[in-house]
């Protein structure tokens, strides 16, 4: 039987990447300042480790809770409210399907473009789209972290995905 140490480690290394990957939109690409919030994250979420009940929830919605409230918190501390968001983690995944040298290079500027639409739509918004396709979190989820009731989360994903395009349109389609 596993203790709790040993418990938490096999959880944390099974989220980590993702748990990066969520701070690094939320905080504009600042891979230094991510890396110090993961930190702190983890941190907290290993003090507060016996607290956790896998009856209640799973160890990622845990986790993503918690990081979820530290990133508040440092806004909130910082007084700064910076927003990347959403469908360039996954544009950038299927970019790593390597293609020819004219294909990376108009993916490349398509990926700036959404990168630029996404650090244009608010914070909210854009942590729809972050926990629902970089984190593949579902609805449920979303709503648990979030403290919303899941319809609340379905009619925001459906908003953000129409000012999403919306908003791309009205940059890149004139």
């Amino acid at each position: 039987m596993k203790n709790d140490h040993d418990l938490f480690i096999e959880f944390y290394e099974k989220y980590k990447n993702k748990l990066l990957n969520y701070l690094m939109y939320r905080l504009n690409f600042n891979k230094e300042l991510s890396e110090d919030l993961l930190m702190d994250i983890v941190l907290k979420a290993y003090e507060k480790f016996n607290s956790f009940n896998q009856k209640k929830g799973s160890f990622k919605n845990w986790i993503f809770t918690i990081a979820h409230n530290h990133l508040l918190n440092h806004w909130r501390d910082q007084n700064k409210k910076k927003t990347v968001d959403i469908e360039a983690v996954q544009l950038n995944e299927k970019l790593a399907v390597q293609s020819g040298v004219e294909e990376k290079v108009d993916k490349s500027i398509e990926m700036d473009q959404i990168q630029e639409v996404l650090v244009k739509m608010n914070q909210k918004t854009s942590e729809l789209l972050i926990l629902k396709y970089i984190n593949d979190f579902n609805n449920k989820e979303i709503a648990k972290i979030l403290k919303k009731r899941e319809g609340a989360v379905r009619t925001g994903l459906t908003r953000a995905v129409r000012q999403f395009k919306e908003l791309y349109k009205k940059l890149y389609n004139n």
